[in-house]
């Protein structure tokens, strides 16, 4: 018979470079993400008897990941200004190439719940549904700070409305 860590430890393998690039993602390629990814994955292992087996696994760890975020940012009130796009391409070995990979280096100049809802609908590939879940907000308000996220990109990156 599993034990409830070995069993953690299965449903948390094939999402660790999701979860971890998520994380990355959301903090601005900043070195903070090894310790909040490490603080996930322990909150996570912490509270795993918590977890209902008739919900998806990488919804309830990618919940404990934005509320890690989240904690990580109210800690941390940022003072010093976000790095500049070339310096973030630089750090993003992992980052997609091409025109998307310019996007995701944008995006990474969101404001943090901006930056964070966009990499998880964009990049994660959860519905609006799950984010909301996740998130605590109604639908409404994920499509709200998307359409924000989107409206700053394209300030961000210069593109005008023709």
């Amino acid at each position: 018979m599993e034990t409830s860590q070995s069993l953690f430890w299965d449903y948390l393998a094939p999402l660790k470079p999701k979860l971890y690039n998520y994380i990355l993602k959301s903090l601005n390629f900043s070195p903070d993400a090894d310790d909040v990814f490490q603080e996930t994955v322990l909150h996570g292992l912490q509270y795993f008897r918590s977890f209902r087996r008739d919900e998806i696994f990488g919804a309830w760890i990618f919940g404990i990941a934005h509320n890690e975020i989240r904690t990580h940012f109210k800690k941390r009130r940022r003072t010093e200004s976000l790095p500049e796009p070339d310096k973030i391409a630089a750090s993003a070995a992992g980052s997609p190439g091409g025109a998307v990979g310019e996007v995701y280096r944008y995006a990474a100049q969101l404001k943090p719940r901006e930056r964070d809802i966009f990499f998880l609908f964009y990049e994660s590939g959860f519905s609006i549904a799950e984010i909301a879940d996740l998130a605590k907000l109604k639908e409404g308000h994920i499509k709200l700070i998307l359409f924000q996220a989107r409206t700053a990109l394209k300030t961000i990156m210069g593109v005008t409305h023709e």
